[in-house]
């Protein structure tokens, strides 16, 4: 009998998907009896599981060669203050195949950052940030060993790195200072132009004429020069990001042969090796709901934080979540999972200076919130959620992100999940690391607005 009552379920629930449409209440639809006796099919819908749900802060985030220097500062009541400075060296790579007539003389220095087209907050602000000389060697280092049972991040792949809490020493007195507004998307349209100290610059040139080995051998260069930081100069409005190519130029000219005019020339040192280029960011929560949030206590249940829970990137904070009432209801009897949807709604507005981001992903992280590896699609590779808007009555929010958990949560039968696993809601890995963008979930009657809703089909004893 038995085996006859496998067969049997395995049928009608294949029978079942193909005719039941998804349903939008918490409802059993129905029953349908096999003709066997004290046995029913019954194919339910539950939207009112409960979901655990807290602000999470990851440990510091690899910065290193991300392909953008993020420079500038904002804050918002919610988050409070961020803040980000980028640190870089340069090659002297282009030093040996230059070379200077005996009658040069030296007429400035300077650089160009040249603008990739991200900028989050409000750019309608100005922003000066100055270019300091660093004083210390900016030195990768390797990713600290992991614990017994611990895992990697899924972010780090191994080698060395620089991460987001690192800084070095740089000379007080800046080399240079620009004041600026920011002009959002204009990738490849918009470059800032700098005039250095003259004093530096005139040492350069004076060191190129003269072939010294302090610019012509990599290992005296880098002890002489050993990098540059771009410093926010005060509280501005907003972080703008810059490709990570620049050019930093020695400006002279010399007398052409013949006809006695000026010519002009460049002695260029290109940006050097992304090893050694990241992004600093520094966070300050003093005055907000996160003020206790830091690497010592980096859970905060979303009790405390006004049934709310966030995310930002750069910072590292993210939204964990735990589905315990899930874990039951697949334990519960001969319970097969046909549809589980994870629903995430934000009140955050589309126009103003923080716009919700495009996409979200969810991670799998182990009982220290280490996070894995990115969750995958029942298809093929990760799975994102991508923003809409919603109608606004009935909801609190006017935006949603909606994922599909059917074989996550199939997967918590027979306790093949930990229970002190958990799922991190996060930005994409790239903007993780690489911008500021962040995301309030909404409150929604005295919880936060993230909805788990599940089609089941259970077979019960009439």
């Amino acid at each position: 009998m038995g085996c006859l009552r496998i067969l049997y379920y395995c049928f009608f629930r294949l029978f079942i998907l193909a005719i039941v449409s998804p349903l939008n209440a918490c409802k059993q639809e129905g029953d349908i009896n096999l003709g066997i006796t004290n046995e029913i099919i019954g194919t339910n819908v539950v939207d009112t599981l409960t979901v655990d749900a807290s602000t999470f802060l990851l440990d510091p985030l690899p910065t290193t060669g991300q392909g953008v220097l993020l420079v500038g500062n904002l804050y918002d009541q919610d988050l409070g203050s961020i803040k980000s400075l980028s640190y870089f060296r340069l090659s002297n790579e282009q030093i040996s195949s230059t070379s200077l007539p005996d009658n040069a003389s030296y007429d400035s220095l300077s650089i160009v950052l040249f603008h990739n087209g991200y900028s989050y907050g409000d750019t309608t602000k100005t922003i000066r940030f100055n270019l300091h000389r660093v004083t210390e060697d900016i030195e990768p280092y390797e990713f600290p060993i992991a614990l017994e049972d611990d895992e990697y991040p899924v972010f780090i792949s191994g080698g060395t790195t620089l991460l987001a809490d690192r800084k070095f020493e740089y000379e007080s007195q800046p080399l240079g200072s620009v004041l600026l507004t920011p002009r959002p998307n204009t990738v490849g349209k918009d470059t800032v132009a700098m005039r250095l100290d003259d004093t530096f610059g005139q040492t350069l040139f004076d060191m190129a004429l003269n072939n010294d080995s302090r610019l012509t051998v990599q290992e005296d260069f880098v002890n002489f020069f050993k990098g540059l930081v771009l410093v926010p100069a005060d509280e501005g409005g907003a972080v703008i990001g810059f490709k990570d190519s620049i050019a930093f130029h020695i400006h002279y000219s010399y007398e052409g042969q013949g006809d006695g005019m000026r010519v002009k020339g460049i002695v260029n040192f290109p940006i050097g090796s992304s090893s050694y280029q990241f992004n600093h960011i520094v966070s300050d929560r003093i005055g907000t709901s996160l003020a206790a949030l830091s690497y010592q206590n980096d859970n905060i249940s979303s009790s405390l934080t006004g049934n709310r829970t966030y995310i930002q990137g750069g910072s590292g904070i993210v939204t964990r979540l735990r589905f315990p009432s899930a874990r039951t209801l697949v334990n519960d009897g001969l319970i097969a999972v046909n549809k589980a949807q994870l629903f995430i709604e934000t009140d955050q507005p589309t126009h103003g200076p923080f716009p919700p981001p495009g996409s979200l992903i969810l991670l799998r992280a182990n009982r220290y919130g280490t996070p894995t590896s990115i969750l995958s699609s029942d298809s093929q590779g990760g799975q994102s959620g991508y923003y809409q808007l919603i109608d606004q009555s009935g909801g609190s929010g006017k935006g949603q992100y909606i994922f599909d958990l059917t074989t996550y949560i199939s997967s918590l039968r027979n306790a093949q999940i930990d229970d002190t696993e958990s799922l991190l809601l996060s930005l994409p890995i790239a903007s993780l690391m690489s911008s500021i963008d962040r995301l309030n979930i909404a409150e929604l009657n005295g919880k936060p607005a993230i909805k788990l809703q599940v089609v089941y089909t259970k077979i019960y004893n009439n």
